[in-house]
């Protein structure tokens, strides 16, 4: 019996398999590069404090919660970024509303803080009413305004966006960004992919809204709305 048709067929299989390892490897690599390159973007050039007595601040960008209130992984990673970020005696103010559902994203995400990463409450300030990556940064100032330094937690390329939109709101404390340990390679394995795509998509939407946002501004009080 002639086998040689069913071994060529393996063989074309066997090629397309470590073709497509091949491709996927390299995707992944390509995106652990990326996320460390966005992990060292958009923070000041010169570094500034507030004022001396200020605290050390670690905002905490939210994510939606799960409908029973239970912290998903995305969030617990959120906060593990906060955690090893933070200098001694930090203050983090974790910042995000109730969007999907009855659980605030800010009261999951710093219960989570408090049983697992043993930060006292009293270190820990809840934002509940943003519903937005740009709300989080707006509705956190009057923490901000007080802080000596910065940090702006989530996963790294949100954590970009976020740090672009301080920039943008309130220039006067862009300054005090410092560092975060958003990037860590191969942290979160082939979910880096996805994540990386979600963002560049995200950011885009974003992006759109803000050239809405600003035309509209721009247009006058008048201007008909889209």
């Amino acid at each position: 019996m002639n086998r040689a048709p069913e071994m060529q067929v393996a063989r074309r299989a066997a090629a397309v398999a470590i073709a497509a390892a091949a491709v996927a490897a390299c995707a992944g690599v390509a995106a652990e590069v990326h996320a460390w390159a966005a992990s060292r973007s958009r923070y000041p050039r010169v570094a500034e404090h507030g004022p001396a007595a200020g605290r050390d601040v670690v905002l905490v960008l939210g994510y939606r919660s799960r409908d029973d209130g239970r912290i998903n992984a995305l969030q617990a990673w959120r906060v593990r970024i906060a955690l090893r970020s933070a200098p001694a005696g930090g203050l983090f103010v974790v910042s995000g509303g109730a969007v999907h559902g009855e659980h605030a994203e800010a009261d999951v995400m710093a219960d989570y803080a408090i049983v697992r990463g043993g930060i006292a409450a009293s270190d820990i300030v809840r934002e509940r009413t943003a519903r937005s990556t740009r709300e989080n940064i707006a509705r956190s100032l009057p923490w901000l305004r007080e802080a000596r330094t910065i940090r702006i937690a989530s996963n790294t390329l949100h954590a970009r966006r976020a740090r672009g939109y301080l920039r943008e709101i309130a220039p006067d404390l862009y300054a005090r960004l410092r560092p975060t340990r958003d990037f860590v390679p191969f942290e979160i394995g082939p979910l880096r992919l996805p994540l990386t795509a979600y963002d560049a998509v995200a950011s885009l939407g974003a992006a759109r809204a803000g050239r809405r946002e600003r035309r509209r501004f721009s247009a006058g009080p008048g201007a008909k709305a889209g």
